[in-house]
């Protein structure tokens, strides 16, 4: 892996930790905000019939507050 990837994959990781921040006050919001991050860095990764799919998944994970398995759903998606 190349140099300015690992800095992007980085970079991107750092994002997505700092949605968790409010995790447990808006555990939706967290979900579409990590969606958000993952098809606006990745356009072509996800599938529009399985947008809905995901969310769900994120949602439920975030209403958890299990932001580590948010974060892993979140790499198996977009990585």
């Amino acid at each position: 892996m190349l140099l300015e990837s690992k800095i992007k994959q980085a970079a991107l990781l750092v994002a997505v930790d700092i949605s968790f921040r409010r995790i447990k006050k808006s555990p939706e919001r967290c979900a579409r905000n990590l969606m958000e991050i993952g098809i606006n860095t990745f356009p072509d990764k996800l599938a529009k019939n399985e947008y809905d799919s995901f969310l769900q998944k994120l949602i439920f994970l975030c209403k958890s507050s299990d932001a580590q398995g948010a974060r892993e759903l979140f790499i198996k998606i977009f990585f």
